[in-house]
């Protein structure tokens, strides 16, 4: 009988809701943007598919790396760098938080 190779999925532990209050920050900062809908759209798509890696458990981590890098390219994109400042240092602490959890992982 063969069995299903493990994935990320079979070691889900629940929502890790700590994590997921190290986003918070950025989410609040391009909600202050204050764009209109369908350009904030855009910048919650790509939030969402963050939130959504972390509450689905098991998330890799170079997806979470790209939706950063894009997160962020795609908020200077719709503000310019100069407004962007306090979103991208939002999100700036909590790709710091993910690199410290990732070292953390890898020294145990």
């Amino acid at each position: 009988m063969k069995t299903k190779p493990a994935t990320p999925q079979d070691f889900f532990n629940g929502i890790d809701y700590a994590r997921l209050d190290t986003l918070k920050p950025t989410r609040l900062c391009v909600k202050a943007l204050n764009l209109r809908p369908l350009r904030q759209r855009k910048l919650n798509g790509i939030l969402n598919a963050l939130t959504m890696q972390i509450e689905d458990g098991g998330d890799v981590p170079e997806v979470n790396d790209l939706l950063i890098k894009a997160l962020r390219v795609a908020v200077i994109a719709q503000v310019g760098e100069k407004s962007a400042a306090a979103s991208l240092a939002a999100l700036a602490q909590f790709e710091q938080s993910e690199a410290e959890r990732l070292r953390g992982r890898k020294a145990t």
